[in-house]
Parts: structure tokens; sequence; C-alpha cells
């Protein structure tokens, strides 16, 4: 896509933008037209060339089976997270694109995602410079998210050792939002707590509580040890497709991690999420609303999961009785 072309499409989508807020005359909903998804937001994906950054947008639209090649250009990626409408601008991290194409993004993105390869030593001081380069070009209070990626291999290095080469303390005595973070686009390990933050800060919504309405537990050949549904019965009739629907995505899960000794997931069901977490023997999947952050749900899964590597005997208690004793307010029907 040229330059001339993405700039007739944002020029569109703000008249419709434009032409909604009109019609809504100013009301004072707008913070909760912000929070359910009706506002767009633009985020740039930087990063040198192999630094994963299209590997991570794929991972974002649940699109792992495709065949990454390197991207020349921008590649301009719609999609929606936690009910929200996001433009992603994946930015070849060729220098040709860098001198021609990187400032006119940047300077209309609301948000900045960098990429840098934790493993790629070697090029640590050709992505410092260059980021702090084109970081200039950002809006003043746009957010900033800096991510150490293929943070799953050996040779990686830790977010202090990085912090320290590219000076990122800088950043923490300015005003501008601003975080860094360990992820792996190829496990999604620390890609989804990346992504919420992104979002909180461009929403300004802190919603850190999420609303489980089922959970299954499987070992890694894919049987199912233990399920529960969560909420009245009302409620669970409602969901009751949806939970079939989610003991197979376990299934499968369970079956494609096999190999790995931490796999992470998200998948799409109805109107609903799934968020997949494989940790050690066994894997546990719980139901969410696309409202609510991946993160906190991966962090309750990996809380049960390393309870029962530690207490085996955890295993066989009723998945049910697991949810409501440790995370009472988080299942569907607990109080809030």
């Amino acid at each position: 896509m040229s330059f001339y072309e993405f700039r007739k499409r944002i020029l569109e989508e703000k008249q419709k933008r434009e032409k909604q807020q009109g019609r809504q005359g100013g009301t004072n909903d707008s913070k909760q037209e912000t929070i359910i998804g009706k506002n767009k937001f633009s985020v740039a994906l930087l990063g040198l060339e192999r630094a994963g950054k299209t590997s991570l947008v794929k991972k974002l639209l649940k699109q792992e089976d495709i065949v990454v090649r390197p991207t020349y250009g921008v590649n301009l990626e719609n999609y929606q997270y936690r009910d929200l409408n996001f433009t992603c601008f994946d930015l070849g991290g060729h220098q040709p694109f860098r001198l021609s194409l990187w400032k006119k993004f940047i300077e209309r993105a609301d948000g900045v995602m960098y990429l840098v390869d934790s493993a790629d030593h070697a090029r640590f001081e050709e992505s410092k410079q260059t980021f702090w380069h084109y970081i200039n070009f950002a809006k003043q209070n746009s957010p900033v998210l800096f991510l150490a990626n293929k943070s799953d291999l050996p040779n990686s290095k830790e977010l202090s050792e990085i912090n320290g080469h590219f000076e990122l303390d800088k950043f923490l005595r300015n005003l501008r939002p601003f975080n860094i973070k360990k992820c792996s686009a190829l496990t999604g390990q620390g890609v989804y707590e990346a992504w919420d933050w992104m979002v909180d800060v461009l929403c300004g919504a802190q919603q850190w509580k999420v609303k489980i309405g089922a959970a299954v537990l499987a070992d890694v050949e894919g049987n199912i040890v233990s399920e529960a549904i969560f909420g009245k019965p009302s409620e669970q009739a409602v969901i009751a497709n949806d939970f079939k629907k989610l003991k197979e995505l376990t299934r499968l899960f369970a079956i494609e991690s096999k190999e790995s000794i931490q796999s992470i997931k998200l998948e799409s069901l109805f109107k609903k999420h799934v968020s997949h977490v494989k940790r050690g023997a066994y894997c546990l999947s719980v139901m969410i609303d696309p409202i609510d952050p991946v993160t906190r749900a991966q962090q309750i899964q990996l809380r049960i999961l390393e309870n029962f590597s530690r207490n085996p005997v955890e295993v066989q208690k009723n998945l049910n009785e697991v949810f409501e004793s440790k995370f009472p307010l988080e299942v569907e029907g607990g109080r809030r």
C-alpha cells in the first residue's frame, strides 16, 4: 500500500468518525463508546527486519498456521481485541523502507510498538540507533511499548541488559506512557500481556477482573481430566453449545502443544474468547468475554497449573471447587 492510498483511507475513516460523532450529538457517553470499541485506534509496529513483527501480528490475529515472509513495505491489518477495533501498521524493517515510510506512519499512529530480537546481540547497536531516531516522530502523548521478542530462545538477553544497552531509562523520566516487556511471538508468551497494556493506556480502561464462564483441564494426550461450567442454570444453558466446542478446542490445543514445556494461545468462539495455557503435563482452557483482559485469565490459569505441578493430588479435585475456592470473584456468577 502506497502512502497516498494510506492517506486516502485514513481521511475516509476520519470522515466516518466525524459523521458518527455528529449523529450522537456529543452526549456524555463518549467514554463508554471508547470502551465498547466504537472508536478505532492505530498502532505502528516497528523494528529491524527479522525482529518478528509480522509473526506478532499473526499471533494476535490467531493465524499461527500462516507462513511468515519478510515484509516489503507495509502490511495493514484491521482486527478486534478486547472488543476494540485496531489498525496495525506492520512496517518493513529493511533500511529503504525505514527511510521512505516509517516517519509518515509513526506521525499518524495513536501508539507505537518497537520490537527487538533479544537473541540477536550483534544488531543491538543498529536497532538502538533506529529506535531513538524514529521514536522522535511519534505524537507527544502516544504510548510506546518496547518488546524484547524471541525471549524463548536460550541466548536471549534479560530485560535489565536490554534496558541498559538501549538506554530506555530516559523514557521513565518523561511524561510519555512507556513500558518494556519480554515476549515470544512464536509461543505467545507475554504477547497478550503487552497488548493489554497498550489497550488500557489508549482507552483509559483498567479492567483487571475477568468473567470466566467455563473451564476444561486436559492432559497432553488430549484426554479431558476435569471440566467446569459456572453461573446459574439459565446462564449455563446459554453457553452449553459453546462449552462442547470449548472441550474440542482444548483437546486440539493439548495435542498441538504436547512437545512444549509452556504454551499459550487465544481463540475466538462465537461471542466468547478461549484462552489456552499449557504448562507441564496439563492444559487448562477457559472461556471469557471479549472485553476481558487476556492477561488476567492467563495469570489465573498459570497459578492453577503451577499448583497442580507442586501438588499432583490437586488434579483430582473438581475444577469448579478449584476456581471457586481460589478465584471466587472471577467465575461467572461470582460477587463483584
